[in-house]
């Protein structure tokens, strides 16, 4: 079964996407996890740290969620918390 983009724009690049490549969609992407079919090309920003990252939208997912592991783990540094667990 094939399924039909939803925008007119379709990005071809597989990797290195930028500003311009934003609002784009993925026709077919095959990865060691599975294949996603028009998969959007996003924008997203940590907001405790301002890094920035513009990819497929599942990237993005695991950027922003990495980043509030990371963040919540420097606040237990700070807080001398060694047990690992997260408030």
């Amino acid at each position: 079964m094939t399924q039909e983009p939803v925008s007119d724009e379709v990005c071809t690049k597989t990797e290195g996407w930028d500003h311009d490549d934003i609002g784009k969609r993925i026709e077919k992407r095959v990865t060691a996890n599975g294949t996603y079919y028009n998969e959007l090309i996003v924008n997203v920003f940590c907001q405790m740290c301002g890094a920035e990252f513009i990819g497929p939208s599942r990237e993005a997912g695991g950027f922003l969620g990495g980043h509030e592991c990371l963040h919540a783990w420097e606040f237990n540094q700070v807080l001398s918390r060694d047990d690992g667990l997260t408030e």
